[in-house]
């Protein structure tokens, strides 16, 4: 169970991470179950870079809100290797393109950026640098690492819960070699988990709050992602992360 685990880890940060992990590894059932249930720690590592970060930011210099607001969002997108970021651009010029739903999906799969995808690309960009330096003065580092770690916990239930809307694609090989029901429960045991902490570590209105917007969001823009594409696509979890992301930098801005 333990190598298992190591190896679901190793998986992790060899697709979604830039951390170069140069080994083979298997991809068969149970590792790749294993990835996708280590998703939040593969947040956890991400939010702990970032607290990192802003902790020294904020204690060792006289460094403004809106640099260290930059410096989060740069970080976010160098760990990532950008991935998040080319979903959401992907998924915004499919969506804006009013086409029916297999020309978005043929969209969504060209490597090229258009008009769109640069527009949602930049306000997301330029939005989060505002969102987290209007509220980083404000949050405590608690809530600064659970950012990501919940970002992850939503993506598994998305992963889950949602079928693929296209046949082939890494997405759907996932998809279609990982074990659903565990990886629900797996979703059902750290979402607990993270709400304990976090009502214990801060307050339960805050814990309670996060995790009311990650349920809802989630119900919408799975059913979102049902209407306009017949499912779920890599894109459209790189999207949902972003999006979720800011919706909880929007959350500690307005309600701690």
């Amino acid at each position: 169970m333990i190598r298992l685990l190591g190896t679901g880890i190793l998986l992790a940060f060899q697709f979604f991470s830039v951390i170069p992990v140069k080994k083979q590894l298997p991809m068969e059932k149970a590792p790749i179950t294993a990835m996708y249930a280590m998703l939040p720690l593969l947040g956890l590592f991400f939010g702990s870079m970032l607290t990192g970060a802003v902790w020294l930011l904020r204690e060792a210099t006289d460094t403004s809100s809106l640099l260290i607001g930059f410096v989060v969002i740069v970080i976010s997108i160098v760990l990532t290797g950008g991935l998040h970021m080319d979903g959401l651009a992907d998924t915004g010029d499919a969506f804006f393109s009013y086409q029916d739903r297999e020309k978005r999906l043929e969209i969504m799969g060209d490597p090229r950026i258009g008009a769109f995808g640069a527009m949602v690309l930049l306000l997301s960009i330029v939005g989060k640098i505002i969102i987290v330096a209007e509220s980083i003065e404000l949050v405590s580092l608690v809530l600064v690492l659970f950012v990501p770690i919940l970002s992850r916990i939503g993506l598994l239930i998305l992963f889950s819960s949602t079928k693929s809307a296209k046949r082939g694609g890494l997405a759907a090989f996932f998809q279609q070699h990982a074990d659903h029901s565990k990886l629900k429960l797996a979703a059902v045991s750290l979402l607990a988990a993270s709400f304990a902490f976090l009502a214990w570590s801060t307050s339960f209105g805050i814990a309670f709050i996060l995790l009311l917007l990650l349920l809802v969001s989630l119900w919408l823009f799975r059913a979102w992602c049902l209407r306009n594409f017949g499912g779920v696509t890599g894109d459209l979890f790189g999207a949902y992360v972003e999006g979720v992301e800011i919706l909880l930098w929007i959350s500690l801005l307005f309600f701690v």
